[in-house]
């Protein structure tokens, strides 16, 4: 079969397909003939360097995946760890854990599927953490991004106001989706501008881009709510000050969470599919998600 291979770490040109052999299923696992593959920044960053994800070369990335298992013909999605796989979803077949993969969503086609495991579920699990009112304002950095529009969707579903900066070409995109306070990304500091154009300060704030927490946090109300998905870095005492529950968040594979954003799906859910590739052309994508600017997702479709 074919698969897309990291033989040496290192830009997108370390991923080259070649011919492996056809997986097997052990005990309690499952293979997945696989129809599309989402791409995501954690695939960049694990074929960059593979030591955060506690693997070594040669390896795959892809972690989020749509297709039909081999025997049944069942439709189905999944989601792999992104820490410890060794052997990830870019390739015709993929071996994995049972319990990683669940019924694909009715009327959900392969390519929808498959770009929204990893990034629905970050968006979900960043939310439940952060355990938000109906009312509540929400800063949101990264909108227009793969985790940041289906949050934006999801929030808004749970009844919570949105602020948002981007572009001013990405506006109207962005109030589609629910953004209730617009921003223009050429402020330097969203969230005074938030809070000044509310006339109060944030109830919450999440940085899925990285490097917008801590200029953020004065601007979140005492009893208030941060979470990232990229990094705590940058001095984070303002958190201690204002008592701001801070949160880690790394999305966690695991069947339930599947089911619970499948129920996200069926109330509405959808990803913004920018553009498809075939297997071939995996470093395109991944040279387009890192120069950025993508608005949604990319897929891999073998």
């Amino acid at each position: 079969m074919r698969a897309v291979v990291v033989e040496q770490p290192g830009g997108p040109d370390a991923l080259i397909v070649v011919r492996r052999a056809v997986p097997e299923a052990g005990p309690g696992e499952v293979v997945v003939a696989v129809e599309a593959v989402g791409v995501n920044p954690v695939d960049c960053g694990n074929r960059a360097d593979p030591s955060w994800a506690g693997v070594e070369a040669p390896y795959a990335v892809g972690y989020e995946f749509a297709g039909r298992t081999v025997g049944t013909g069942e439709e189905v999605w999944g989601l792999l760890p992104v820490q410890g796989t060794r052997w990830a979803a870019l390739a015709e077949r993929v071996v994995v854990p049972a319990g990683l993969v669940a019924p694909r969503p009715p009327g959900l086609d392969a390519v929808t599927a498959a770009a929204l495991p990893l990034a629905g579920c970050t968006a979900l699990q960043t939310l439940d953490r952060m355990a938000l009112t109906e009312g509540a304002w929400l800063l949101v950095h990264g909108a227009t991004g793969g985790v940041g529009h289906l949050l934006v969707q999801l929030a808004r579903r749970r009844g919570l106001r949105v602020a948002a900066a981007s572009r001013p070409d990405d506006r109207a995109r962005l109030e589609a989706l629910g953004v209730d306070l617009w921003l223009d990304r050429a402020d330097p500091d969203p969230a005074r501008a938030a809070s000044r154009a509310l006339g109060h300060e944030l109830d919450a704030v999440v940085d899925l881009v990285g490097g917008q927490l801590e200029s953020s946090l004065p601007h979140v109300r005492v009893d208030g709510h941060a979470a990232t998905i990229v990094d705590l870095s940058g001095d984070l005492d303002r958190a201690i000050d204002r008592n701001l529950d801070l949160h880690g968040v790394l999305v966690r594979a695991g069947r339930d969470r599947l089911d619970a954003l499948a129920s996200e799906v069926a109330a509405g859910l959808r990803p913004t599919v920018v553009a498809t590739y075939p297997l071939e052309q995996t470093a395109e994508a991944h040279r387009r998600l890192e120069a950025g600017g993508v608005g949604g997702k990319l897929v891999i479709t073998p």
